[in-house]
């Protein structure tokens, strides 16, 4: 009797029980007899037309004093050998692969990818929408894309909302960029905000520095509220308004602006950010990013006396020439305020913003 199967060489379990029956000097007619099977049942069995089922395993062990599993790990190994002998991915393990690249159930949710079951047209468009020219390889928009802080990958969610980002703005075509003019907006940014439906001219103001907006919702759990890469040689802020606060929108804004003035941001790489509100950023280029949109809006400092009151938060809004939000948030962020007190006096920003849903002026 076999004492030992390496299942690494997958083998027939009909060799195995030939040798079973050649060690005891039985025929295929003795072995059917004893089985009370059909001789053409046992011939397909030891000629590998017929696989051995549950019961035959069962059968096989009273018969050969040996265990009805063995006979049903035999048959499974081989199974699986067989199977893996084909080179072609399965279904199974074609959708796994696209799923592995971009969260493809919410992408064709949202438009970004076709509403379509047919795998060989999905690998396609995900191809086209991630740049690349087949899927083994890497997304080349991506080849410098890390944080600046860690070395672990995007997510599949941050990958596609760049992507989609990067389609967006691909087909914009600012003016010639201008570091210089993009430093002096920005100085003046949270002050020309001070009217929170000015924001509907950002994109306006942005593209005459030579830099695209581009405002998209974030995808479900990609923890992310901007990013900022070049497009063409061209700048591009890309904004999720995750949170939807006007205040948080306004801080990010400003934070790829710095980005890029601080020379952060370059041909062939991404920034990316998250965890701005209620959160916290690390590494010296964030703390960098951070003190100099903070300066933008606050030059000089925001000093609030305590207690915090509403006449003290309006008149260094006042004093600065800010939206009373952005003194509210920075108050929060220093834990001199909780993030529940106030949130009624914090516009939400979607509105805000031409094309998102309910933008209008009240």
């Amino acid at each position: 009797m076999t004492s030992m199967v390496n299942a690494a060489e997958a083998f027939p379990p009909s060799e195995y029980l030939r040798e079973e029956l050649d060690a005891r000097g039985w025929s295929e007619v003795d072995f059917a007899h004893i089985l009370d099977r059909p001789a053409q049942v046992v011939s397909e069995i030891l000629n590998d037309r017929k696989e051995i089922t549950p019961e035959t395993a069962l059968e096989i062990g009273h018969a050969l004093g040996t265990s009805p599993e063995l006979w049903l790990n035999l048959q499974n190994a081989y199974r699986l050998h067989v199977a893996g002998r084909n080179t072609d991915l399965t279904p199974v393990a074609r959708r796994a692969q696209l799923r592995a690249l971009l969260p493809i159930r919410e992408l064709r949710i949202r438009g970004w990818l076709p509403d379509t079951e047919d795998l060989d047209d999905m690998e396609a468009a995900v191809c086209n929408f991630l740049g690349m020219p087949a899927l083994h390889d890497e997304p080349k928009f991506l080849v410098a894309a890390r944080r600046s802080n860690n070395d672990s990958p995007f997510s599949p969610e941050q990958i596609a909302w760049i992507a989609r980002v990067r389609d967006i703005a691909g087909h914009l075509e600012p003016p010639t960029y201008d570091v210089e003019r993009l430093s002096e907006l920005a100085a003046q940014l949270a002050s020309r905000l001070s009217d929170p439906f000015e924001a509907e001219h950002l994109t306006g103001w942005l593209n005459e520095c030579g830099v695209s907006l581009v405002v998209e919702l974030p995808l479900r759990s990609s923890k992310l509220d901007g990013a900022v890469f070049f497009v063409s040689a061209s700048p591009v802020i890309g904004l999720t308004t995750r949170g939807n606060r006007f205040d948080g929108f306004v801080f990010t804004l400003l934070h790829e602006i710095a980005h890029l003035v601080l020379g952060h941001a370059s041909d062939g790489k991404v920034q990316l950010d998250e965890d701005f509100v209620g959160g916290s950023t690390e590494g010296e280029v964030e703390s960098e990013a951070n003190a100099l949109a903070s300066s933008w809006i606050f030059p000089g400092g925001l000093e609030v006396r305590e207690p915090i009151t509403t006449s003290k938060i309006l008149d260094a809004a006042d004093l600065f020439s800010v939206h009373p939000s952005l003194v509210i948030g920075r108050l929060q962020w220093d834990g001199l305020l909780e993030w529940s007190q106030y949130r009624n006096r914090i516009p939400r920003v979607r509105p805000l913003l031409p094309g998102s849903e309910g933008a209008h002026r009240k």
